[in-house]
């Protein structure tokens, strides 16, 4: 019965009868905490994303409230589940809270998003190789990925890749190891290892030229 309320709900603040402004902080927290249940039933949980993406999007201080109630951690495990309807309403949120973010919050939140694999992976590599493993849940799953799932994390990659404006147009120090490390790192996780010419009887001419063609992909050359 709720999930077909919440799905009223939706369809009615679509039409535009109603401010988003006139809801209060309980009805916030409400919507909120059936996101942040862990056993919350599917469909109520789709809803409520879909609620909080449109608050979000639809007014700065609904954004405010929201942000209080809801963190990139919570949502995370949402990303790790089997519903891809689930991951893409998830991602949605996660998009319309980096738009609504202050630049600071914005990278602070990319680095939430980070940490969360820092744990597992090595130390050196960048947040932004960290985020690519956050995600390759999503990206890496054994089905095709719909169109409003590739749109949602183009828009997540867009907004992700503005934060690194200033990196970007920085060049590379050569003789810095840690960098060169990030780089190779950066490239194995993009290109699967299956594609690693064997190290002991590989052509030499060969590694170089696929070395060239893949950091190339990268944007590196």
């Amino acid at each position: 019965m709720l999930s077909f309320t919440l799905t009223a709900f939706v369809e009615l603040m679509d039409h535009g009868i109603v401010s988003w402004d006139t809801f209060s902080v309980a009805f916030i927290k409400k919507i909120a905490g059936y996101v942040n249940k862990f056993a919350t039933d599917i469909a109520i949980l789709q809803r409520s994303l879909a609620i909080l993406e449109s608050m979000v999007l639809n007014s700065h201080d609904l954004y405010q409230k929201v942000a209080q109630e809801i963190t990139i951690g919570q949502l995370i495990p949402h990303l790790q589940g089997a519903d891809q309807e689930i991951q893409t309403y998830t991602i949605a949120v996660i998009n319309a809270l980096f738009l609504k973010a202050p630049d600071d919050k914005r990278q602070e939140m990319a680095n939430i998003l980070a940490q969360k694999q820092l744990r597992a992976i090595i130390l050196q590599l960048s947040w932004f190789i960290c985020l690519l493993l956050c995600f390759q849940h999503v990206i890496r799953a054994q089905r095709a990925i719909n169109n409003e799932m590739a749109h949602q994390l183009y828009v997540l990659q867009v907004l992700t890749f503005n934060l690194l404006e200033d990196r970007v147009m920085t060049k590379m120090d050569p003789q810095d190891q840690a960098q060169r490390d990030i780089i190779f790192e950066l490239r194995r996780i993009a290109f699967d290892a299956e594609t690693e010419p064997n190290n002991s009887g590989g052509n030499i001419e060969k590694r170089k030229s696929m070395y060239t063609r893949d950091y190339k992909k990268l944007g590196f050359i």
